[in-house]
């Protein structure tokens, strides 16, 4: 997908929203992940290229709310393979993701899949907004990042 994150921080549609404008925090609204399509989960990933290719930190912040599902398992595989290919560039330091998933039964899912299939990118799963909150805090602290006023107003207006 060629998409100039630079000129268009912010993408956004009925099914979901990607906001750059707060990097290296990237907001990820999954509002209805069952009907993303191929080229929005192209989008999704290019923001985080977009990152790598320019040496730039990434705390990727993805939001699931309850009852909207997951992706696709088309869009699954897509996801696996794109972690496959870039697996030494997504194991530096300074990238991470962490995923709001409100459903126990997902985020047990994801937490047998990630032991036999551990993901190159460093990600945290939390069931609510608020822990959201403090794990990108914690993940911009261990990256040594500033938070800045405008991150932490946009962290503070998630949790109200």
């Amino acid at each position: 997908m060629d998409w100039d994150w630079r000129a268009r921080p912010t993408y956004e549609s009925e099914r979901l929203s990607v906001d750059g404008t707060r990097s290296p925090v990237v907001f990820y609204d999954m509002k209805q992940p069952r009907l993303v399509e191929d080229h929005e989960i192209e989008l999704m990933l290019s923001i985080l290229d977009f990152h790598i290719e320019n040496g730039l930190p990434f705390v990727g912040l993805v939001r699931h709310e309850r009852g909207t599902g997951v992706i696709a398992a088309r869009h699954r595989k897509t996801f696996a393979n794109w972690l496959d290919l870039r697996r030494d560039a997504l194991t530096r330091d300074h990238l991470s993701v962490v995923v709001v998933v409100p459903e126990s039964i997902y985020r047990a899912v994801l937490r047998v899949v990630y032991r036999f299939r551990k993901p190159p990118l460093r990600t945290i799963t939390t069931p609510d907004l608020a822990g959201a909150a403090e794990a990108v805090r914690a993940e911009l602290e261990r990256m040594g990042r500033p938070m800045g006023r405008e991150i932490e107003t946009f962290l503070g207006a998630l949790t109200v």
